[in-house]
C-alpha cells in the first residue's frame, strides 16, 4: 500500500453531491433511453429498463440514507460540507489512497459515458427514422 503523500484529510465516504450527479445522470440516461419508443412492445421493454435504472440507483441511495443515520463505529462522520472541500482531500479506497478527484471521476464515468452515449445512440436513431 502506498504512503500518504500528503498532509491533506482522509475521506473514507462520498459526499452527497456526488449522489444527486449520478441521480441526475441516471435520469438523463431514462430520458434518452426512451428517445427509442415507437410501436409496438418497445414501450413495455422501455418501462421494465427505466424501472431497472430506478432500481439500480434507487439501492445505493438508500444504503446511504441508512448508513448516514446509523454510523457503524469506527466509520467516521458523514462526508458533509461542500464539493470544493472534499475534492480537496484524499479517499481510501479498498485497494489504497487516491486523490479525491480521481474517486469522483472513476464513480461518475460509468453512468455519464452510459448516459451521453445513449443520447448520441437516440439523436442517430431519430437522423435515420426521419431520412
Amino acid at each position: 500500500m502506498r504512503a500518504n503523500r500528503s498532509n491533506s484529510p482522509i475521506s473514507v465516504g462520498l459526499p452527497r453531491q456526488i449522489y444527486w450527479i449520478i441521480v441526475g445522470l441516471a435520469i438523463w440516461l431514462v430520458i434518452s433511453v426512451w428517445g427509442f419508443a415507437g410501436a409496438g412492445y418497445s414501450s413495455l421493454v422501455l418501462t421494465v429498463v427505466s424501472l431497472f435504472i430506478a432500481v439500480a440507483v434507487g439501492l445505493p441511495l438508500l444504503l446511504e440514507s441508512i448508513s448516514r443515520r446509523h454510523p457503524r463505529r469506527g466509520d467516521g462522520e458523514p462526508e458533509d460540507g461542500s464539493l470544493g472541500e472534499w475534492l480537496a482531500r484524499e479517499f481510501d479506497a479498498q485497494s489504497g489512497r487516491i486523490s479525491a478527484k480521481a474517486a469522483a471521476i472513476q464513480v461518475l464515468l460509468p453512468i455519464a459515458a452510459v448516459a451521453f452515449g445513449m443520447t448520441i445512440f437516440a439523436v442517430v436513431h431519430h437522423i435515420d427514422i426521419g431520412a
